[in-house]
């Protein structure tokens, strides 16, 4: 995920739902932010699917920008929808640390 330099984002671990059109499964969180997240699944999941994260009461939904399999499963980054930013106040990840302030440079 292409972060623009003033978004801050935050390292976590979570459990969450992510949904797609092929159904639900549970899904490590790792990385969020207004504009998007980064997780972990042990299911494939294909660039360009439309997706939701819910974590608690809160849904989250974009599409999956980049997909990267690895020995344990699937790096997925997804860009969250404009209608649907994310913030602490709507959800708080377990875990969550507050990275230092310039993190968004790529």
């Amino acid at each position: 995920m292409h972060y623009a330099r003033d978004v801050r984002r935050y390292l976590c671990s979570d459990l969450v739902v992510m949904k797609t059109k092929d159904g639900e499964s549970i899904v490590n969180l790792e990385e969020i932010s207004a504009e998007g997240a980064v997780f972990e699944s042990e299911k494939p999941v294909e660039s360009g699917l439309k997706v939701e994260l819910r974590g608690g009461e809160a849904r989250f939904q974009g599409f999956a920008t980049s997909v990267q399999a690895h020995e344990f499963g699937w790096r997925v980054e997804v860009d969250f929808s404009p209608l649907t930013p994310w913030s602490p106040a709507l959800y708080m990840p377990k875990h969550l640390l507050d990275l230092p302030e310039g993190n968004g440079e790529s």
